[in-house]
């Protein structure tokens, strides 16, 4: 029944809209005009991610990608993840118990640096996971995307890309907002929140639970447990003065699967994260210097649930994270920006059985201190140098620089950048001692050394009214790359131990096109290609996706004097690439290769809101993976389809 009112809603609405608007407004009732054809580029937006600082997205040297709110409602996303692979070539996800488990051009997460408001996630295992969904994909305001090592400003890991989620602050006295949507396989998802901002302070509080019954438990295909997903979120500012501000956050997430009902097992996995922040600033009255202090804890919380024993929770291991940092920006004159730092990080784990016979604590420090210079040398040239000193204790000192320049004349942005990175053995990698279930020992390497990344790019942008094309192509050499491997014992026995074995080279070409037509419809298509090769086989790196494109078509208009968008997307991708050295009897190595399909998964989407004074009305419908696309290799349900309604007040 849902499916087929969803389908009817969306083709209803693309055969009768005919009478399109020259202006389109938000849920808010925000009035943009087509005349502002930078706003509708993105080319007027504020980006922080690539230099620390507030920039213009036309003005950073750093070449960013930026998801806006508008993008994800238009696009009636569900999740961080699901806005990232709509709007990012070459990502691939395969979730599972610790996370999501994702790859962006042939990297998996443990080189993908993912922040909150600025503040590094903890993350739940040796493969670098991190949950997305512990972030309210309605509580975002916009994603950056920095390709690349950028080690000099954020330190480990930080090799292939950085990912910053920026949350949402209020902006009027009092704004409420309640959720509810309803898809297939009975997945239900309720949030909300309310916010106040007046006089010197900031407030906003948020709940949500998300729930599904999974599938694919006929046993045929791929497979996704039953699910709850609950969270909290807690903001509150002051600022004392125009130019001061202090600010308390917190954050609460819990993720529970289930097993299915004809499962043999007695217990179940649930997993919590707990997020507590400060952080405050103080600017001169002239705007030439400010400093901003913060610290910042997250821990994650690993249970299996007793079923037989009244659901008690038995702890199987914790990771927390603590960050303490200060950055001083000094502008002393107009063609001079200085960025200066220090930083403390703490990473501990405790563990029941993974680091050890017995129960047992692994900690981790680093020291950091970092600078960065942006220079405007002549007019429309700009350059930013910067460099980081690491002392860690595991391993000692890293020194990692970077270099950015960018030319603009006549519609062109030229950009060019230099850096390194590295990423630091995991508390796992350096120290995992265990058995797996009878099946092999797990065994890490307190020797391991950092992996290092050396990342060269260069780009060319253009932009004509409403057209904006850019290309860009990069080279992303990694040494002393970290590899787990296998040893059979003389009885038997299967043995895994890490090691620095390898280096790995990625080269690729990314291309961005967006057009704004007719003041109506905006066409968006990303094309990525990439070469991930592991030097010491010559083979792919696992997963790899060498060719993938995003493409989106989306009608803004009116109807009835009523507002409206309907969209058209896809995700395209070439197979994802398996390739592994395998020994036989005699210790003779040769090379397996397998694939699976190329793909393409394709929705609609209809948002349709209903403005009236103060409140407004927000219906979506959804059709997600139209064509049906199933894959063994792919955790995907199929086609899908989401109602949703969402009310707003604002005074």
């Amino acid at each position: 029944m849902l499916k087929r009112f969803i389908i009817f809603a969306i083709i209803i609405f693309a055969c009768r809209l005919t009478t399109v608007a020259q202006q389109n407004t938000d849920i808010a009732g925000t009035v943009q005009t087509d005349s502002v054809i930078e706003k509708m580029l993105q080319l007027d937006e504020v980006v922080v991610t690539g230099t620390r600082t507030v920039k213009r997205l036309s003005e950073t040297p750093v070449l960013t990608t930026l998801i806006r709110e508008r993008e994800i409602r238009e696009a009636a996303s569900v999740s961080t993840l699901e806005s990232l692979q709509d709007n990012i070539p070459g990502i691939v996800s395969s979730p599972n118990a610790m996370g999501n488990n994702m790859r962006i051009r042939g990297l998996n997460s443990r080189y993908v640096l993912f922040l909150i408001d600025g503040e590094r996630l903890v993350s739940e295992g040796a493969g670098g996971n991190v949950n997305l969904d512990q972030i309210d994909v309605s509580n975002v305001r916009r994603i950056e995307m920095v390709n690349g090592a950028s080690s000099a400003l954020y330190g480990s890991n930080a090799v292939g890309a950085v990912i910053n989620i920026i949350t949402k602050d209020p902006v009027y006295k009092l704004e409420t907002n309640v959720s509810q949507s309803v898809e297939s396989n009975n997945t239900l998802r309720t949030r909300v929140d309310v916010g106040s901002a007046q006089d010197k302070f900031l407030t906003k509080a948020g709940v949500f639970r998300h729930s599904s019954d999974g599938f694919g438990n006929d046993g045929n295909g791929a497979y996704a447990a039953r699910y709850e997903d609950y969270g909290a979120n807690l903001k509150l500012g002051y600022n004392p003065s125009k130019q001061s501000d202090i600010n308390i956050i917190s954050r609460y997430f819990g993720h529970e699967t289930f097993n299915p009902s004809n499962s043999m097992n007695v217990r179940h996995s649930l997993t919590q994260n707990l997020t507590l922040g400060a952080n405050g600033g103080i600017t001169t009255p002239d705007n030439g210097n400010s400093l901003r202090i913060s610290a910042n804890y997250d821990k994650y919380f690993d249970y299996y649930v007793m079923e037989k024993k009244n659901n008690e929770r038995d702890l199987r291991n914790t990771v927390s994270y603590f960050s303490a940092r200060a950055v001083d920006t000094y502008i002393p004159v107009e063609k001079w920006e200085f960025v200066g730092g220090a930083e403390f990080n703490h990473e501990e784990n405790y563990a029941t059985t993974t680091l050890g016979a017995v129960p047992t604590t692994k900690r981790l420090d680093d020291i950091n201190g970092f600078a960065q210079a942006q220079y405007s040398w002549i007019e429309n040239l700009d350059m930013i140098g910067g460099i980081r000193y690491t002392y860690n204790t595991q391993f000692g000192s890293a020194l990692t620089p970077k270099f950015s320049i960018m030319y603009d004349i006549n519609g062109f942005k030229f950009r060019g950048g230099l850096g390194s990175s590295f990423r630091a053995p995991s508390i796992k990698e350096l120290y995992y001692d265990f058995d797996h279930q009878g099946m092999f020992w797990v065994y890490g390497n307190p020797e391991l050394k950092p992996e290092k990344g050396l990342y060269t790019s260069l780009s060319a942008e253009y932009t004509k009214k409403s057209f904006n094309i850019s290309i860009s192509g990069y080279y992303n050499s990694i040494s002393n790359k970290i590899t787990q491997y296998d040893v059979i014992t003389t009885q038997g026995a299967n043995e895994k131990y890490y090691k620095n074995v390898s280096s790995a080279t990625l080269k690729g070409v990314d291309i961005c096109l967006s057009y704004n037509l007719l003041s109506q419809f905006l066409l968006r298509a990303n094309y990525s290609y990439c070469d991930a090769t592991d030097n010491s086989t010559g083979l792919q790196l696992e997963s790899n996706v060498k060719h993938s494109e995003t493409i989106s078509v989306t009608w803004n208009g009116k109807v009835l004097q009523s507002p409206f968008s309907l969209l058209f997307a896809g995700r395209l991708h070439s197979p994802k690439l398996y390739q592994q050295m395998v020994s036989d009897a005699n210790g003779v190595s040769q090379a397996e290769f397998t694939q699976s399909k190329s793909y393409s998964i394709w929705k609609a989407a209809l948002v349709k809101p209903f403005l009236l004074k103060k409140h407004a009305f927000e219906l979506t419908l959804k059709a997600e993976n139209i064509f049906n696309f199933r894959e063994s290799s792919f955790i995907d349900p199929g086609r899908q389809y989401l109602a949703g309604i969402r009310y707003n007040f604002k005074q």
